[in-house]
């Protein structure tokens, strides 16, 4: 790595990363600069958040495409290794997407595209741009496959349960 590349990851990468893990954390009050005044805190705050859902979004994102049973391997729709305590859509009686079609090869790209963007440190690896429309399309297809197997008896549930207000959970939900 050149001294160019070495400043991009020092100024750029790593911070990224801090600010998408300080989000919400006591740390980030403790380290907010004395000199910020409210607006430019709250400002701070709202990009640390902004941060942390990115993030948040493409490890879920690769979380749901290898729950309906894809990954990438040299170019290809895979499945993924399953794993000790490994659950997917399998073990609530649904059926994996089919690797042979496009919306599996779609899947794919996408799932390599997180693991590289925010799965592992690495560079020069060309990976597809995670643009909202990419990230849109690889989530209506997850959507659409998960309605018409696990919860095809209730296609509503599905988003029902994630648009559930905060207020109406009497317990702290168990983190995955």
């Amino acid at each position: 790595m050149n001294s160019k590349e070495q400043q991009e990851w020092l100024a750029r990468h790593i911070p990224h990363r801090v600010r998408a893990c300080i989000a919400c954390l006591p740390i980030q009050e403790e380290r907010m600069p004395n000199t910020a005044d409210e607006e430019m805190r709250n400002a701070l705050r709202n990009r640390f958040l902004l941060t942390a859902a990115f993030e948040g979004r493409m490890v879920a994102m690769r979380w749901l495409i290898e729950f309906v049973g894809i990954c990438e391997k040299s170019g290809q729709p895979e499945r993924p290794t399953p794993r000790k305590g490994t659950v997917s859509i399998d073990s609530l009686g649904g059926k994996e997407i089919n690797l042979s079609s496009s919306e599996a090869k779609t899947l794919a790209k996408v799932w390599k595209g997180c693991s590289q963007a925010s799965g592992h440190p690495t560079r020069d690896t060309n990976h597809l741009p995670l643009t909202d429309a990419v990230l849109d399309e690889a989530l209506r297809i997850i959507l659409n496959h998960l309605e018409q197997t696990i919860y095809s008896t209730n296609t509503s549930q599905l988003i029902a349960e994630t648009f559930v207000p905060l207020t109406v959970r009497t317990a702290e939900p168990q983190r995955p």
